[in-house]
């Protein structure tokens, strides 16, 4: 469970400059603030500086919003809307049919020596890849991966409730159909992306635990 703090707190700054950049972009299809070339600006620059500065309050609310978001949605849901599965979403339920044998680095034979009949049951491959990964957790391999996967799965299911929830406030108030067009695909291609990278951080973060077990 430290570990996962850990990776969450190092996590942090992104999921703060996706916040930042989601305010940004729903600031300028509400408001049409200044256009996007003054955001160059020094004057503008020492301005969100101040606005990011370390005890500000603005950071304070920006950590308050991440932490109520994440907070919305249960773990288990949260992986569903991540990986796009209902039923055993999380990859290593597929850790012992699909992605250990797919990687070359993975020597399943020893795998078998090492923790007995590997099993082929969605829930059960779940239940014995984590018991492997604890053991393998520190390899900076393993923990790369995870600390990338932890990022993408929490910017991807803020993504996705933002989306949802504004969304509609931006169809009020838009000036126009093409600047909500261009919105909704902003925020589509946002939660979409960190889906996809989520998917591959979860899988790289399986091969790595697998064939660090298998040396």
């Amino acid at each position: 469970m430290t570990a996962t703090k850990s990776l969450k707190e190092q996590n942090a700054w992104l999921i703060r400059t996706a916040l930042v950049v989601h305010a940004v972009a729903f600031a300028y299809v509400v408001f049409q603030p200044l256009p996007i070339i003054q955001f160059a600006e020094p004057e503008l620059t020492r301005k969100l500086q101040a606005f990011l500065a370390p005890g500000s309050i603005s950071l304070g609310l920006i950590a308050l919003t991440r932490l109520v978001l994440l907070g919305l949605i249960p773990p288990h849901l949260r992986d569903r809307l991540i990986h796009w599965r209902w039923s055993n979403p999380l990859p290593g339920s597929r850790a012992f049919t699909k992605i250990g044998p797919s990687d070359s680095r993975v020597d399943m034979s020893k795998l078998q020596k090492k923790y007995g009949p590997l099993p082929t049951d969605p829930a059960e491959q779940d239940r014995r890849f984590y018991s492997i990964y604890k053991k393998h957790a520190d390899d900076v391999g393993v923990l790369d991966a995870h600390k990338s996967y932890l990022a993408a799965r929490d910017i991807g299911t803020i993504n996705f409730l933002l989306m949802i929830l504004l969304l509609p406030v931006a169809a009020w108030f838009a000036p126009d159909g093409r600047t909500l067009a261009t919105y909704a695909l902003f925020l589509v291609l946002a939660y979409v992306s960190m889906c996809l990278a989520a998917k591959a951080y979860g899988m790289r973060l399986v091969q790595n635990s697998l064939a660090v077990a298998s040396r």
